[in-house]
């Protein structure tokens, strides 16, 4: 497997330019949040008002671009790096019918770009303000997204996409950019999102998300994921929520579940090579190997390594996300 990622396990470095590059005016106050610790994200950072006209509207540019026969991909986002995204995917790809990382794009973060195709398009309008007057507020993003796919699913031939991302952030769009496509929302338990995010992204510096931010960020990330589960405000055929957890713990059964979801025949599935699924990206496992797939030994166990904080440390996590934890199905003392 080609290494997806820069091996190295050091947070990148800080290089304010870079950061002003990229950020707009709306995104200063985040950002200066982010930096100091404190909570940066809100509820319509992952689930952004989307009324019913112009979900349809989304709907029809994608049914335009990518046509009627296309093949559905699949999905894989996480509730935060460090979720266990690299795990599912890699499962899901033993399926032979499935194509991992089309285009050699390793991630595929297309929604969190969502606010800045929005801000494309208002430059765009700003130079012929009448235009306005035949576009919606999110058309550049749909036919972006919608032109990439059909492209992207030009070269994988007849087999079906597989994407993934360890990231929710406008997650509440992706029935409408992505209609007729498989998602799979990964859970992990905030506690080892958090512990492991920590062994991982080492370092400091003011871009590095500390301890309040990555429990906030949790919360709100896990909290759109729910909404997609059944019964959920946005819970979708297409949609389905996988605990880690649960895919550790039970591969087998796990798989099969989401095989069904995903329309993929079971028969053609590798439950052998399942088992012996390499590591990939452990915050211990990948010490030096980096995102290098490792083999499985038998002391490996990624789960409830958050056990060992302080108890102040653990009574924090539950004063921020504990509420949400629990309707996530992760009790207080659950590993």
């Amino acid at each position: 497997m080609k290494k997806a990622v820069d091996e190295k396990r050091a947070a990148p470095s800080f290089d304010p330019r870079e950061v002003l590059r990229f950020a707009r005016l709306t995104q200063v106050p985040r950002l200066l949040r982010r930096a100091v610790g404190l909570a940066a994200v809100e509820r319509s950072d992952f689930l952004p008002a989307c009324d019913p006209a112009e979900r349809a509207r989304l709907r029809a540019i994608a049914d335009a671009v990518r046509g009627p026969d296309r093949r559905p991909a699949v999905f894989v986002h996480g509730v935060l790096p460090r979720s266990g995204t690299n795990f599912v995917a890699d499962a899901l790809a033993l399926h032979p019918d499935l194509l991992q990382n089309p285009g050699r794009l390793w991630e595929f973060p297309l929604l969190c770009t969502a606010e800045a195709a929005e801000a494309l398009q208002r430059e765009f309008l700003f130079m012929f303000p009448p235009n306005a007057e035949a576009m919606g507020r999110r058309d550049m993003f749909a036919c972006m997204a919608s032109g990439w796919m059909k492209v992207l699913q030009d070269g994988a031939g007849d087999r079906r996409m597989l994407f993934k991302s360890p990231h929710v952030r406008a997650i509440g769009l992706f029935p409408a950019i992505f209609p007729g496509d498989v998602l799979i929302l990964v859970l992990r338990d905030g506690r080892d999102v958090i512990r492991s995010s920590e062994g991982t992204f080492g370092g400091r510096g003011p871009m590095r998300k500390r301890f309040r931010t990555l429990a906030h960020e949790w919360r709100e990330g896990c909290e759109a994921i729910m909404s997609f589960a059944q019964g959920g405000e946005n819970a979708c055929p297409e949609a389905t929520v996988v605990r880690y957890e649960d895919l550790v713990r039970e591969p087998e059964g796990t798989m099969r579940r989401l095989l069904a979801h995903a329309g993929l025949d079971p028969a053609r599935y590798d439950f052998d090579a399942l088992k012996r699924l390499p590591v990939r990206g452990s915050s211990t496992k990948a010490a030096e190997a980096g995102w290098t797939p490792v083999e499985r030994t038998g002391d490996f166990d990624p789960l409830g390594r958050w056990k060992d904080w302080p108890d102040k440390k653990k009574a924090r996590f539950e004063a921020i996300a504990g509420d949400a934890a629990q309707r996530a199905g992760y009790g207080r003392e659950e590993a």
